[in-house]
């Protein structure tokens, strides 16, 4: 039951991650240029504060699946497991790094929207393949 329950955890904090981001994307990318700074000024930093929840438990919630997984295999992984869960793991850097200048560029009211849009893109499309290749492990582990 708690092996489920940290599982959930960690898909919706990845689910929440990528609809948060594509949710920005979607809506500056809807707002007209006049008033797509105010916009990203107002909304960019609860956005990164539900994404540094994310990003916190993500790691957390991983490496307890990997260990319920493990126990229940006796540690013995599919050959391309360790290349795939290194695949998720540059993703969730990349993402990491995107969040932390979408955090500094949620300030610079100048070119701050447009670097916005494209770094939700960004941490939008690593996060939904990191979800894909969630789902790749948990069929074959």
């Amino acid at each position: 039951m708690l092996s489920e329950t940290i599982l959930w955890i960690h898909v919706l904090c990845g689910a929440l991650w990528v609809a948060v981001s594509l949710s920005f994307v979607l809506a500056a990318a809807a707002t007209a240029d006049g008033e797509r700074e105010a916009f990203a000024a107002r909304v960019a930093p609860k956005l990164n504060r539900l994404n540094l929840v994310a990003i916190a438990l993500l790691p957390l919630t991983g490496v307890a699946n990997l260990v319920y997984v493990g126990r229940g295999h006796h540690f013995r992984y599919p050959p391309a497991f360790a290349g795939v869960l290194s695949v998720k793991l540059v993703l969730l850097c990349g993402m990491a790094v995107a969040l932390g200048v979408a955090w500094s560029a949620a300030t610079d009211r100048a070119r701050g929207a447009r670097r916005l849009l494209w770094l939700y893109g960004a941490m939008a499309a690593m996060g939904a393949v990191a979800l894909m290749l969630g789902l790749w492990l948990a069929g074959s582990a």
